[in-house]
């Protein structure tokens, strides 16, 4: 129940920042936000959550743009990683978070800029990448293939796949 308001929260968030900034612990005012938000989510206390932005060498990745790690009650319940993904004309914004074992809880496309292939950004074609875990996602095969979006489609699956595998060898 907690990851699923979690995942409404985080949706939340993304709509209160701007699109081209990393979205989460890039300043304290950032952070202020997502917290105040995951209370409300969450029906806790402010006092109860925490985000922790991290640095880490083992995300280096052309689709990672910020990490963050989410605690309730000083306990860690997951990370959230905002990605950049490519079109055939324009980059776009996701955000994936992971529960504790790594897996996919939630995928959003959060900034969109190009006039085709907007068909990505359906939660039911993304829906698909929930509990996703690091094994092959190739588009057109695991990945459902969306005409009119090849390009944007099958970079988003390229960057959620080597994002997840490289946080499942990360020792956060």
């Amino acid at each position: 129940m907690v990851l699923r308001k979690l995942s409404i929260a985080m949706l939340g968030l993304l709509f209160l920042t701007t699109s081209q900034a990393p979205l989460l612990g890039a300043d304290d005012a950032g952070s202020k936000k997502l917290l105040k938000l995951l209370s409300k989510e969450l029906h806790v206390e402010r006092s109860e959550l925490a985000v922790e932005k991290l640095e880490s060498t083992c995300l280096q990745s052309e689709f990672v743009e910020d990490v963050s790690r989410v605690f309730h009650d000083k306990k860690a319940i997951g990370f959230v990683v905002s990605g950049l993904g490519k079109g055939r004309y324009d980059t776009f914004n996701f955000l994936i978070y992971y529960n504790e074992d790594r897996e996919v809880v939630l995928v959003s496309v959060t900034a969109y800029y190009s006039d085709h292939g907007h068909e990505i950004t359906s939660k039911r074609w993304l829906q698909q990448f929930n509990g996703y875990d690091g094994g092959d996602l190739d588009y057109g095969d695991e990945v459902q293939a969306i005409s009119g979006a090849t390009l944007s489609a099958s970079s988003i699956a390229k960057g959620i796949r080597e994002i997840t595998v490289l946080l499942q060898d990360c020792n956060f």
